[in-house]
């Protein structure tokens, strides 16, 4: 982190250097040194780890929004609360994360993130966005299409679409159980959901999508 991140941190966070410092275990002033430095001076590396696990609490906190720069970096920093973040943003329990989980935890872990009104909103509002993705390959592209019709039929109640919402929701949300913009590995967990998912409905609802 350049010490104009910190400084923007600052700012998104609505923190003194005092405030923040406080929270790290660091002074103001040392904060105040740094902030005053050279343009574009890295913080000490030591110090990497304390500031990403902060904006990841700030975050939790709503102190910071999901496109924050300080956001967006710490996601990248594989910190010990990405995985507790994450869960908070889908929506899910700690349970998800225990070893073992098979298909009828994940599919209760979908319907519990699509049970949330505002994320089906989301993915209401997202369909231009959820499309693009079809770009991606035919599997791709056939996982989604089932997906969408099965919130677009009339003949499954609202219970029964609670995971097609949950996992069109987990597609566009870019900060999951692997940051989506993670090199290569990144879009892995997303797909396997869509797999998941759509195979669920093609065997248990297939003649009503």
């Amino acid at each position: 982190m350049k010490n104009s991140h910190l400084l923007k941190l600052l700012a998104d966070a609505g923190l003194s250097p005092e405030e923040l410092g406080k929270r790290l275990g660091l002074s103001g002033m040392t904060l105040r040194r740094w902030i005053k430095g050279r343009p574009g001076t890295l913080i000490p590396k030591f110090y990497e780890r304390a500031l990403s696990d902060e904006v990841i609490r700030l975050w939790m906190e709503g102190r910071l929004t999901e496109d924050a720069e300080s956001v967006k970096w710490a996601m990248t920093q594989g910190q010990s609360l990405y995985f507790e973040a994450a869960l908070k943003n889908l929506g899910l329990t700690g349970d998800f994360l225990k070893p073992g989980v098979g298909e009828d935890r994940l599919l209760l872990g979908l319907t519990q993130i699509g049970s949330s009104e505002p994320r089906q909103k989301q993915v209401d509002d997202g369909h231009k966005k959820i499309l693009g993705f079809t770009k991606l390959g035919k599997a791709w592209a056939d996982r989604i299409a089932v997906l969408t019709k099965v919130l677009a039929s009339k003949k499954l109640g609202a219970m029964d679409k609670l995971i097609a919402y949950g996992a069109l929701f987990y597609l566009i949300c870019p900060f999951d159980l692997i940051p989506d913009n993670v090199p290569v590995f990144g879009m892995i967990d997303d797909y396997a959901i869509l797999g998941a998912a759509s195979e669920h409905y093609v065997k248990h609802h297939s003649k009503k999508i």
